[in-house]
């Protein structure tokens, strides 16, 4: 349980930095206004280690219907609901989108999506651990295929982002090295 509130507790200094950082001072504004909407987004890069393959990272192929980044690969993720820590919202994610129960849940990185020009919308990536024979069951609304990528598989496919590509190769270059 310790465990857990001191990860909590990182996750809150997480969220302060971002509310500082990324809304330069229009947070303090909104909510003196009784505006309190700020929109936060997580992903999951939920990793699993084959004992033939290496490490391998889940990457889900969004469906055409998304408006945002439609038939490109990426991790599981969304929106952070109302009262709802980073972490939690990160788990729920990737439980509705891969049907996946993951562990060792960590802070990765902090990155931005540009939802619409000139709107953009922060967000917390965070790596977490899946059994190596977890099942994937994709919500279809949202995703039409899935695969456990390796490193080189990697090159090969249209990811939403090229920072994406950067942080799923370091973290899986990292638990290569723990093998």
């Amino acid at each position: 349980m310790e465990a857990r509130r001191n990860g909590s507790t990182n996750i809150k200094v997480v969220a302060l930095l971002f509310l500082v950082i990324f809304c330069s001072g229009t947070a303090w504004c909104a909510r003196e206004e009784k505006i309190n909407r700020v929109e936060v987004f997580v992903s999951a890069y939920c990793y699993r280690i084959n004992r033939v393959r290496g490490p391998e990272i889940l990457i889900l192929k969004r469906a055409s219907t998304r408006e945002l980044a439609p038939s490109m690969w990426e991790c599981g993720g969304g929106s952070v609901h109302e009262n709802e820590n980073f972490e939690d919202a990160a788990r729920r994610q990737l439980l509705e989108e891969a049907g996946i129960t993951a562990t060792r849940w960590k802070v990765l990185e902090c990155f931005e999506v540009e939802v619409r020009p000139g709107v953009i919308v922060p967000g917390i990536a965070f790596t977490c651990k899946a059994n190596a024979d977890s099942p994937v069951k994709i919500d279809p609304r949202e995703h039409t295929e899935y695969r456990w990528a390796t490193i080189k598989e990697l090159d090969d496919m249209a990811l939403v982002t090229q920072k994406m590509h950067q942080s799923i190769v370091k973290l899986l270059m990292i638990q290569d090295k723990l093998l």
